[in-house]
């Protein structure tokens, strides 16, 4: 069994995927595979992949899966989930960039304390800069309620600065619900909601490049519904759980911060403001 699995869903990413391939082969932690999904972008990214793993021989394994047809990235990840074999996994975007020890350090930190879950830090990089973002602070170990609830409401969705447990996600139900907006915000908030154990990193090891083209910046009149539907699954989960009454308080405003409030300003972006 490798240790961490990547997912990696593969969408319109020609000009990023090499330097992507690049970080994820120089990772100091040799137990890996890393599965590419292909979501059908219509252009020469998997093709491109391929070329450039052709000549690959070191210790990463690769696999290539799709999706039936582009279906976003959260079913593009599902797939990877299914498929995937590692003790942990991680989600890389196809046009984002791995510091060589995000799988080692993140991995050494979740063994050490039987982790369902562990996080680091990330570097964004845009036209206006770089900054760190942070994930809440938190002792690595378990997790009684009271902290639980203190990070659900101080969470930030860095999915990709995570490593989840795979038998964790397995056992629980959790996978992400088949929307293009807050999907990740869904998956990262269930797993906070059941995890027994959680692990830090206070180091920025994931590379997050804000494009102009990006899913997350790109205009959709329809984001306010898919966010509002991934909250809403969000909120399912809970209550499936028997989870919904010892946090009401802290899911409440997790749903108004993330789904309604945000579907608010995705509606005023992409339907009021457009040229």
């Amino acid at each position: 069994m490798p240790k961490v699995s990547i997912i990696i869903p593969v969408y319109q990413a020609e000009d990023t995927i090499a330097a992507c391939l690049d970080s994820v082969t120089a990772q100091t932690l040799g137990d890996l595979e890393v599965l590419l999904v292909d979501d059908h972008g219509g252009d020469d990214t998997v093709e491109k992949a391929r070329r450039h793993l052709a000549d690959y021989a070191g210790p990463v394994r690769f696999r290539f899966l799709e999706t039936p047809s582009n279906s976003g990235p959260g079913v593009a990840r599902n797939v990877g989930i299914q498929a995937a074999t590692g003790e942990y996994l991680a989600f890389l975007d196809s046009d984002d960039t791995l510091e060589p020890g995000f799988c080692e350090k993140l991995y050494a930190a979740a063994a050490a304390v039987n982790a369902d879950l562990a996080c680091c830090d990330a570097t964004q990089y845009s036209l206006s800069g770089t900054e760190t973002l942070q994930n809440p602070d938190f002792p690595s170990g378990p997790l009684d309620e009271t902290e639980r609830g203190r990070i659900l409401r101080q969470m930030v969705t860095y999915l990709w600065t995570y490593l989840f447990r795979r038998a964790f996600l397995q056992e629980n139900g959790i996978q992400f619900p088949p929307f293009h907006s807050a999907e990740d915000t869904c998956l990262v908030c269930c797993s906070w909601l059941s995890a027994r154990s959680a692990a830090r990193v206070k180091e920025p090891l994931y590379n997050y490049f804000v494009a102009p083209a990006s899913l997350s910046v790109r205009r959709d009149p329809e984001r306010w519904r898919q966010r509002l539907g991934s909250l809403e699954a969000f909120v399912q989960y809970a209550r499936d759980k028997g989870l919904y009454p010892g946090h009401r308080r802290t899911i409440r405003w997790i749903s108004f911060k993330k789904g309604k409030l945000l579907a608010i300003r995705d509606y005023l972006k992409n339907n009021l403001f457009q040229r």
